[in-house]
C-alpha cells in the first residue's frame, strides 16, 4: 500500500469516532442515493479525521492518486468498523 505510513495514524483517528460510524453509516444507507456504499463511508470518514488540506498534501508527499488514498481510507475503516 502506498501510504503505508499514514495507516496506523488514520486507524487512531479514526478509532476516536468509532462509536459515531454506525449511525453515520445507517444514515448514508438510508439515503438510498450511492453507487458505492463502502467508498462513500470511507472517505467521508477519512475527511472527518484528516481534512482535505492534509488529504491534498498526499498526493504530492506520496505521490499518490485518488486509489492510493482510497485504499488507505477502506482499509482504515475496516480495521475500526465492520462495513456491512
Amino acid at each position: 500500500m502506498k501510504l503505508e505510513s499514514e495507516f496506523k495514524n488514520v486507524v487512531e483517528r479514526l478509532q476516536r469516532i468509532k462509536e459515531k460510524i454506525p449511525p453515520y453509516a445507517e444514515q448514508l444507507k438510508a439515503s438510498g442515493d450511492l453507487k458505492n456504499f463502502e467508498k462513500r463511508l470511507a472517505w467521508d470518514c477519512l475527511r472527518i479525521v484528516c481534512g482535505t488540506t492534509e488529504i491534498c498534501d498526499w498526493y504530492k508527499k506520496y505521490d499518490a492518486n485518488d486509489t492510493h488514498i482510497e485504499t488507505l481510507a477502506k482499509k482504515a475503516l475496516k480495521e475500526v468498523y465492520q462495513i456491512k
